[in-house]
């Protein structure tokens, strides 16, 4: 604990009397209403409840613990909600008659208005009337339970006028208040039943309203909710309730069947026992999905395990001494012959008994039903479901901002809530507002020339010139590969366009410097199992072969991660074109982009860099310097830039928490940085335990990167400043990330030094990307996308902000779809000489312009975003390693339904499975 507790500070804002001139300054406002506390009441009083079900056997069961899938979470949510209204009913001399002075979670915790006893009196009891419950609420809680009690605790004071919240202390800071504020302004959602409701997220409730998307899935319509404290300083500091209309992916209430034909793509069901990959896909999808029988007298709930290898009319089962089939058993038990004997069962494995073993129960397909109200989570989540999202849930400013309004008052988020008028709480019904700031561009500098924005900030950046011109050559053109080779797939294009292609592409390599040699040969496969093309591969690597190009016919060809597992497993850079691509740089319109699109990415995978950046002319005249800040300071060469994002695993199955079942899907930690100068990027993933937000194993990896730049800087010196670009965490991790993470980079800073008196400077900023925080213009202007959305380069960090930390809300991006979602910065660590805002600001700005790969500026500062990138292929590495073993997705009545990498619950384990999937690629191979 010592080591947690040697900074407690977080940094407060630089002060600074001297600003830069801009681009431009506008007003914006955020998806957040000021809640006014002025006259609210003083204090709020805190209890533990637990409601609990008593057992014919006297024991007890606390009801608000249980499975956490969404189906259990939405049911315990109604029965908890009805039993706690009829415990304040069935008490009313003791709660009043008046239920809106009472606060309820559906957990543990409880609010009240007044003070209903002393601490020192202990808890209280309630017996709550099973009869007087609703007919649902009974069948919950079974025959089994027979009487019901609350017990009361008493646990604190909360003062709604306290700013602990946003104390500069990390160990003073405390979300009492905010916590009970989220949960006041939930309240009439609970009371009325009319979302589901996930921690912060709620949802219509599944309706015929609902828009059917890819996979039997439908979209449903919710919001995301959060109470957080803005202003510009302690003084101004005022609550507000961030509201962000979502849309998100459910199943659809539907028989399992039916959503088996659909994910089967409209083809015989039966097809599962005839292709392997199809029964993988579809075994993926069903996995931990919860169905309803539909035979039994009372039907039941559970969660799909998996599928069985066999078909219901040969899976074998003991049955009275004797073996029947699956299908036989169903005709002989309830008198049902089944209509699809030839699918594949459905399991359902419960850990159990004394012995606590495993046992299975299979049921027929059709003999169960999709229960509504389960969201899709992300390892679902399939590339056309995420397009359908994209598509259905993008919305420009103007509509979000009338969206996030009619979602506020559909939660009565408003004045005329009883809740929040016991509590005097006045919701203020526009939007906050706060002052931006427009950033200039950097000018973007290429071997033969610079791009500079116009002096009103504008930059026209691209990479084609017309006819007659001379071509921009890339600022570090990559060494061409010795030998080169295409891959081609199933016959993705006929051969004459494959050949234009790999002539046109050759050509425009050349045209930006690159010196590329035409392929060494072309080969045309059908396999795409792993041995196979590992195989290939390394007979290609033998013989030189430096380069894969490879085509496909879709999109998302499962070769596509095979490809990129075998670069790692054979030390060969590859890089995928699909037919559309390939088509359209062969085509009469948007060739020459679509060409240099492809030609960028291989000049950063082979060791290039595309382009550099400097202070434009615009920002040095308006501010009258004579010095390039970006160059000198910014940018300077002496400044190492590291990325560093975490991929995690998926929560484990409901049988794998109960049979204890130690994870073996790993958290990727993806380490990317700078080598020497800014713009030459290098990275490496690793795996850790799952669910850690705090890296591992990193001094290890840092110091192996500062003597990295130490090599390949001009100086031959390690860096004087590194700046670390954090993926985002919880406000709980500060700390954490303060001592333990900056910890480990100053043991490595050390450790490089090999005993020499090298200061390395260390900055860590935590960038945000999903914070809930929208920002648009205060009068936003009718239009497309870009003309409603804030310009790139906006930057606020006043007013909307929080309170006492460096922060800053950040669009670096030009928004051509939707509304701009902005990335929260703050800062956590920066030694003294401490960065100004202007510099921060500024460097993180540009740095959102050296992704190398497009000709405009993305989202993040380009180390995050390659980080984020290599952290999603370390993910699919494990993914496609995992599944290469067994890829037919069944499950034998025996088998724990695990990979190739299986947890034994050694420490190596994670260590093992690092080292196996290692990077051997120098550069960006991932680009």
């Amino acid at each position: 604990m010592a080591v947690v507790r040697n900074v407690q500070y977080i940094l407060a804002k630089p002060h600074q009397s001297y600003r830069y001139s801009h681009a431009n300054r506008f007003r914006v406002c955020i998806n957040g209403y000021e809640l006014d506390m002025s006259k609210a009441i003083e204090k709020v009083y805190k209890f533990e409840l637990k409601i609990c079900g008593i057992r014919s056997d006297e024991k007890e069961k606390e009801l608000h613990r249980g499975p956490k899938n969404d189906v259990a979470i939405a049911l315990r949510h109604r029965v908890l909600w009805s039993i706690y209204q009829q415990m304040l009913k069935d008490h009313e001399d003791f709660f009043g008659s008046d239920l809106r002075k009472y606060f309820y979670d559906c957990g543990v915790n409880f609010y009240s208005v007044n003070k209903l006893f002393d601490r020192s009196e202990g808890g209280k009891i309630f017996k709550i009337s099973v009869e007087s419950l609703f007919p649902e609420t009974r069948n919950f809680l079974s025959k089994r339970i027979t009487g019901l009690v609350a017990r009361l605790l008493p646990c604190e004071e909360i003062s709604l006028h306290q700013t602990t919240a946003i104390s500069a202390n990390l160990y003073a800071r405390e979300r009492s208040l905010q916590q009970f504020l989220e949960i006041a302004t939930s309240q009439m959602m609970f009371n009325e039943q009319s979302h589901l409701i996930f921690r912060n997220k709620a949802y219509d409730r599944p309706s015929e309203h609902d828009i059917g998307v890819n996979g039997g899935k439908v979209l449903t319509a919710g919001l995301e909710k959060n109470v957080r404290f803005v202003g510009s300083s302690w003084e101004q500091a005022v609550p507000i309730v961030q509201i962000d209309a979502k849309k998100a992916a459910f199943f659809k209430k539907q028989p399992l069947v039916e959503l088996v034909g659909t994910l089967c793509n409209r083809a015989h069901p039966k097809m599962l026992m005839e292709d392997a990959r199809l029964r993988a896909r579809v075994a993926r999808q069903l996995k931990d999905l919860v169905v309803r029988t539909t035979h039994l007298e009372t039907q039941r709930l559970f969660c799909v395990f998996g599928m069985t290898a066999e078909t219901a009319d040969k899976l074998v089962i003991p049955v009275s001494n004797q073996d029947m089939t699956v299908a036989n058993y169903m005709l002989y038990k309830y008198q049902r012959r089944l209509r699809y004997p030839g699918l594949p069962c459905i399991i359902e494995r419960r850990v159990g008994g004394k012995d606590k073993r495993p046992h299975n129960s299979f049921h027929p397909m059709e003999f169960l039903e999709v229960v509504g109200g389960q969201r899709v989570d992300t390892k679902k989540q399939t590339p056309e479901l995420v397009d359908d999202l994209i598509q259905n849930c993008r919305l420009l400013p103007m509509n979000l901002k009338n969206e996030n309004e009619r979602r506020r008052c559909q939660a009565q988020i408003v004045d005329e809530n009883p809740y929040l008028r016991s509590l005097q709480i006045h919701i203020i019904s526009t939007p906050r507002v706060g002052d931006a700031v427009m950033h200039f561009p950097p000018a973007i500098v290429y071997r033969n020339g610079k791009v500079e924005p116009s002096p009103n900030g504008d930059l026209d950046w691209r990479l084609s010139v017309p006819r007659g011109m001379q071509n921009k050559i890339f600022f570090k053109p990559a060494t061409a590969p010795r030998r080169w080779v295409v891959f081609m797939f199933h016959n993705a294009v006929d051969q004459q366009s494959a050949d234009r292609f790999i002539a046109a592409f050759v050509n425009r390599s050349r045209d930006h410097g690159i010196q590329m040699p035409n392929p060494s040969r072309s080969e045309e496969y059908d396999r795409t199992d792993m041995n196979f093309l590992i195989e290939k591969i390394e007979f290609m690597r033998r013989n030189g072969v430096e380069y894969i190009l490879f085509i496909t016919r879709d999109r998302y060809d499962p070769v596509h991660d095979t490809m990129k597992l075998t670069e790692i497993k054979c030390g060969v850079v590859t890089q995928h074109v699909r037919s559309n691509t390939l088509f359209k740089a062969i085509s009469n319109r948007g060739a020459e982009m679509t060409l240099d699109n492809l030609v960028m990415k291989m000049n950063l995978k082979l060791g290039g860099i595309t382009h550099a950046l400097t202070a434009s002319t615009a920002f040095l005249s308006k501010n009258r310097l004579t010095s390039n800040v970006m160059d000198k300071e910014w940018l300077r060469h002496s400044r190492m830039f590291f990325g560093l994002d975490m991929s995690h695993a998926a929560p484990q199955s409901l049988y794998e928490r109960q049979a204890q079942i130690p994870p073996s899907e790993p958290t990727i930690v993806a380490m990317t940085y700078s080598c020497g100068e800014p713009f030459t990027m290098h990275g490496e993933y690793w795996m850790q335990e799952p669910r850690l937000h705090i890296v591992n194993f990193l001094k290890e990896h840092v110091e192996k990167a500062v003597r990295l730049f130490r090599d390949t800087s001009k100086a031959k010196r390690l860096p004087e400043h590194v700046v670390v670009f954090r993926s985002g965490v919880s406000e709980g991790e500060y700390a954490k990330i303060i001592n333990e993470e900056g910890k480990q980079f100053r043991e490595a800073f050390v450790a490089a030094a090999e005993g020499r008196t090298e200061r390395i400077r260390l900055t860590i900023v935590v960038m945000q990307a999903h914070s809930n925080y929208r920002i648009y213009p205060e009068n936003i202007q009718q239009g497309s996308a870009s003309q409603q959305n804030v310009p790139p380069g906006t930057i606020v960090d006043v007013d909307i902000v929080h309170p006492t930390q460096t922060e800053f809300i950040f669009v670096a991006h030009k928004s051509v779809m939707g509304t701009a979602r902005p990335v929260r910065a703050t800062v956590l660590i920066d030694d003294e000489p401490r960065m100004s805002m202007d510099e921060l600001e500024g460097m993180t700005n540009a740095l959102c312009y050296a992704h190398g790969i497009v000709t405009s500026p993305i989202s993040l500062p380009a180390h995050l975003y390659a980080a984020a990138d290599l952290a999603k292929r370390g993910r699919n590495n494990f993914k496609t390693e995992q599944n290469a073993t067994d890829d037919n997705g069944s499950v034998s009545s025996s088998s724990d339904g695990r990979g190739h990498f299986t947890n034994d619950g050694s420490e190596d384990y994670f260590p093992l499975m690092s080292a196996e999937l290692a990077n051997k690629l120098k550069y960006k191979f991932w680009a």
